[in-house]
């Protein structure tokens, strides 16, 4: 059997030098020693973990989750166009594409208003920015909700 590719049209450059800085609000998330692996259109990031795991930094919802035991196990999971879907928002990324809401060079597609704060998983609810925006800036979002237990209402002030 042939190993599934990793679906480039939906994934991003993950080589930069600026990760420790755009990790830095995510490390409570993250097992240390974690190294990025690659990246999705929509900014969340799988990891290797120096167990050989593959762990999900899903910004969007602000959280971390173990999704395969190795790069391998990953790849095979790739036959499933519900893992296409749930890890690189598939869809979305075609829908945003065909109508004309392209990324230039540095930049992914974001949440307006985070999925782990009742954000739509609709094009509506996307913006085009620049990827150390994207971590750095809903990581600040993070550090002030991070320990809320999970259901707390908030509500932004404007």
């Amino acid at each position: 059997m042939t190993m599934p590719e990793i679906p480039n049209q939906y994934t991003l450059p993950v080589s930069r030098p600026d990760w420790p800085l755009l990790l830095a609000d995510w490390q409570p998330l993250m097992p240390e020693g974690s190294s990025p692996w690659l990246l999705t259109k929509f900014g969340e990031l799988f990891m290797t973990q120096p167990d050989g795991k593959i762990g999900m930094l899903q910004i969007s919802g602000f959280r971390y989750t173990v999704v395969a035991k190795d790069q391998t196990d990953f790849r095979e999971w790739l036959v499933d166009p519900d893992k296409l879907s749930e890890w690189f928002l598939a869809p979305l990324v075609d829908m945003l594409e065909v109508s004309g809401r392209l990324l230039g060079d540095g930049q992914c597609y974001s949440f307006v208003q985070a999925l782990g704060l009742g954000g739509a998983l609709s094009a509506a609810n996307v913006t085009v920015i620049p990827v150390e925006k994207h971590f750095r800036g809903w990581g600040k979002v993070f550090r002030q909700v991070g320990n809320l237990p999970p259901g707390t209402e908030i509500v932004p002030k404007l």
